[in-house]
């Protein structure tokens, strides 16, 4: 038996260009490198005996030498062999990093366990047989585990064997379940029900984001730091997996959180003050008193009048304040009701407000175009927003 740590998807240098802030996309980029340092207490913990890095260690196949050499000292920390195969974001085409003197002067420096494996042929490491499948260019319309396929097993040890490989495992992680936040999978697509029966003991993905097991004996460990906003319920993100594989048998699979930053989902329908206040509360559930640790995608719908907007708005601004980032898909409408209706158009004290007030009450109910009914709205809002701060 053999102990590994499969990991994948590290993205070092990955620049989180939708956070706005600088400093939270420097706290958000410090995070993938601490969850990495981690691991040299997991392997010590856990006896690992060799760490399988399933593609795109790097987010590009040109980072900064900074970056490079952070990874490094990180991976040397680990004390025991290290494996890692290029993914699409940093294959290992002709003058990628793979290729380049002095990135192998700072490896052989500050991590001398790291192997970067380029040739689609087996090794034998720590008692376990390899079978990479690197990436040598960013989109191939061949299947990168093919190779295995015309392998004679006669000539392999007789030692577990390990499937290395970063891509889409066929009938999995489709195309129509990409958005802007979690992309189309590459064309790098993996039939793993090709392989010869009984050839491979364990499969290590990467590529996959979240947590998957995609056979009895093929996993994709998702990255160490969650870096998007899920797709569903079941998403998880944040671990590496710790695999004990032997020889014909099922691999044993433990899940070990290793993510410190939270992403966060919720849908939330207001049509009341009470509904402002309950989406606080949930709010408050969800973050406790933490400030600068988490994400959030806030899906809002649903109708409220100016003064519950207002409202909203308070709380959202205080909200971000606490956030690395707010991502809001904000679908409410603001329609004032008759109490603000008429203590805007009937205004004795401001007859220019009263007059503006009416035209834009009007409008947001009887334009023919949605669009200019929803410009009246917003402006009807603003100008109740003025009034309020006036008084």
């Amino acid at each position: 038996m053999v102990r590994i740590l499969h990991t994948a998807d590290w993205q070092i240098g990955k620049p989180y260009g939708r956070v706005r802030d600088p400093d939270n996309r420097a706290r958000l980029r410090q995070a993938r490198f601490d969850a990495v340092r981690g691991m040299a207490a997991l392997v010590r913990e856990h006896r690992i005996e060799l760490v399988l890095i399933a593609g795109d260690l790097f987010d590009s196949p040109g980072p900064t030498t900074a970056d490079v050499a952070q990874i490094c000292s990180a991976i040397g920390a680990l004390k025991v062999p290290a494996l890692v195969i290029p993914g699409n974001h940093d294959h290992g085409a002709p003058g990628s990093l793979w290729h380049q003197g002095w990135f192998w002067k700072l490896a052989s420096e500050l991590a001398p366990n790291l192997e970067v494996l380029l040739k689609p042929e087996p090794i034998l490491r720590a008692g376990l047989t390899v079978l990479p499948c690197p990436l040598l260019r960013q989109v191939d319309s061949t299947d990168p585990s093919a190779w295995v396929r015309g392998l004679d097993s006669s000539l392999l040890s007789h030692h577990p064997r390990v499937l290395l490989a970063h891509g889409s495992v066929q009938g999995f992680a489709s195309d129509a379940d990409a958005d802007e936040e979690n992309p189309a999978p590459s064309l790098n697509r993996l039939d793993l029900s090709a392989l010869p029966d009984g050839l491979i003991d364990y499969v290590a993905l990467g590529d996959w984001h979240g947590l998957k097991q995609v056979a009895a004996h093929a996993w994709y460990s998702g990255c160490p730091e969650q870096d998007r906003f899920p797709r569903g319920d079941d998403y998880r993100s944040g671990q590496v997996l710790i695999a004990d594989v032997q020889r014909g048998c099922v691999p044993d699979v433990e899940v070990i959180s290793t993510g410190q930053m939270r992403w966060h989902q919720i849908s939330h329908r207001c049509s009341s003050g009470e509904d402002v206040q309950a989406l606080q509360r949930l709010l408050a559930r969800q973050l406790a008193a933490r400030s600068g640790e988490d994400l959030l995608l806030l899906e809002l719908d649903g109708q409220l009048n100016m003064a519950d907007t207002r409202a909203l708005t308070d709380l959202l601004e205080g909200l971000e304040a606490r956030l690395l980032r707010l991502k809001l898909r904000n679908r409410l409408r603001t329609v004032a009701d008759d109490v603000e209706t008429t203590d805007l158009t009937r205004r004795s004290s401001d007859p220019l407000v009263a007059r503006v007030a009416a035209v834009l009450q009007e409008r947001s109910t009887s334009a023919d175009d949605p669009e200019q009914q929803l410009l009246a709205q917003m402006a009807l809002q603003e100008l109740s927003n003025l009034c309020a701060v006036k008084h």
